[in-house]
């Protein structure tokens, strides 16, 4: 959990001792203050990072990295805040990932398995299952080391990973709330992963859904999502194809009471974000409800998702989550509904079509 603020204040200390940061202005870009750095400096900021990294490795107690990944991510937070983004890219980034500390985060089975992209894309449905604490990622779990489980341990349970929890509570919510607006109702699931909500759902495993149908480009996933026809519906089918099919029209994939994507509009530019709303929205039945979740603006770990998991999201703001709908025709919207959880970590936006 974030270690609050006398730990950012330490953080903010630590670069006081950074020589790339001397004379150094501040501009101001998208409504952030960053620091200038000229590119012939960026050696003097590399050195400075990883003499700051080398100053908080001994936090690593012998079995237990929890303190030092604690300080590491806040630490990394206020790299990514005070330097510009072409710093950050450039000098910060690779000096962090080249440090011996990224060795003793990559002991985090979690942590190791979104840098190593085992299935060739970020944020694949085997590393949402750590998130989830899932049964299938307890062999990966038990196989680190001592130390790397402290870091997973600290990791999943930070306000990020739990709102991925919630957002699954949420989805078996709105797959149970379709079944009960509607006798049998078509539910489709775009980018569905292992699409572990159906565990959750009572509805699915009541019979009560007449059509599931889950949709991703990773056949692997889509061989797990198969495996719930016996275990919990016969409804649920499954069928791969890319974003890029779903916006040719090239899939017929039919016309559905809830359509939901769970984390998939997360590493869609803003233009594809509201394409590809439009066409989700076309399939929807009269009275059928269209559900997007985005991650907000504010994570605290993103600094070391980037670095040390090689994993990037496109944050937003509540605004840019609302102007989803900009292709659609206002006409066959009958309600628009933005909310947020509790900890504002994930917006959802929810439109009913007429």
């Amino acid at each position: 959990m974030a270690s609050g603020v006398l730990s950012l204040f330490r953080e903010h200390d630590r670069l006081s001792s950074f020589k790339s940061l001397k004379d150094s202005s501040r501009n101001e870009v998208d409504n952030r203050y960053s620091v200038s750095i000229p590119k012939a400096l960026y050696p003097v900021v590399a050195d400075d990072v990883q003499r700051a990294l080398t100053n908080i490795i001994d936090l690593a107690s012998p079995g237990d990295y929890t303190s030092l990944t604690d300080t590491l991510i806040d630490l990394l937070g206020i790299l990514k805040e005070t330097f510009s983004d072409q710093a950050w890219r450039e000098a910060v980034l690779p000096a962090a990932r080249s440090h011996a500390v990224a060795g003793l985060m990559h002991e985090c089975p979690f942590t190791r398995h979104s840098f190593s992209r085992p299935r060739g894309y970020p944020g694949d449905a085997g590393l949402i299952d750590f998130v989830y604490r899932h049964p299938a990622a307890r062999p990966a779990q038990e196989a680190a080391t001592e130390a790397g489980r402290t870091v997973m341990a600290f990791t999943v349970d930070v306000a990020a990973c739990e709102a991925v929890r919630h957002r699954r509570s949420v989805l078996a919510a709105k797959i149970d709330e379709a079944a009960a607006r509607r006798e049998m109702p078509a539910i489709l699931s775009v980018a569905s992963g292992h699409l572990r909500e159906a565990e959750l759902s009572i509805a699915l495993k009541g019979g009560r859904v007449g059509r599931l149908l889950a949709v991703d480009q990773d056949g692997e996933s889509l061989a797990a999502v198969d495996g719930y026809r016996d275990s919990v519906s016969h409804a649920i089918e499954t069928r791969q194809a890319t974003v890029r099919q779903i916006l040719t029209d090239r899939t017929d994939l039919g016309r559905f009471d809830l359509v939901y994507a769970a984390g998939l509009y997360d590493y869609l530019d803003a233009r594809v974000a509201a394409r590809l709303t439009r066409v989700l929205f076309d399939h929807l039945q009269v009275g059928g409800r269209l559900l997007i979740p985005n991650f907000l603006w504010g994570v605290r770990e993103e600094a070391y998702m980037e670095v040390f998991m090689d994993w990037y999201l496109l944050y937003r703001t509540p605004q840019e989550i609302e102007r989803f709908t900009q292709e659609i025709d206002p006409a066959s919207i009958r309600t628009t509904r933005y909310t947020e959880d509790a900890a504002g970590t994930i917006g959802y936006l929810e439109i009913e079509r007429i």
